[in-house]
């Protein structure tokens, strides 16, 4: 199994157990799971980081890009949900702001469209 492949599985693992925790009423949990699934989707597109591992910004640029060239249109609401999704992501993790079951919602939408895509 070749690389692409192994971490488009990883991705869905991670959205599969997203939606399990979404369907518990685990939003924070679930979002987190979405993040990790959208994660391995970009490393799965845009391949083993340069120097080391990828940042957010590094890896998002990267997949942006690769959608482009690919004539994959993200809208502009849509790639602003995927610059702003680590610091969701960290919220979820970190603090004990509230993550709303629509905000949830957007995610799974986004991440759903784009494993298709991917």
């Amino acid at each position: 199994m070749d690389f692409k492949h192994k971490w488009i599985l990883k991705a869905k693992e991670h959205f599969k157990s997203s939606q399990i925790l979404y369907s518990k009423g685990f939003y924070r949990n679930s979002l987190a799971r979405l993040y990790y699934c959208m994660y391995s989707l970009m490393v799965a597109e845009c391949g083993e980081a340069p120097k080391g591992r990828w940042s957010h910004k590094g890896i998002v640029k990267c997949f942006l890009r690769q959608l482009y060239e690919k004539g994959i249109p993200l809208d502009k609401e849509s790639r602003k949900r995927l610059i702003d999704f680590y610091e969701r992501r960290r919220i979820a993790d970190y603090e004990i702001s509230t993550i709303e079951k629509e905000e949830v919602e957007l995610y799974i939408n986004l991440v759903r469209r784009l494993i298709e895509v991917i």
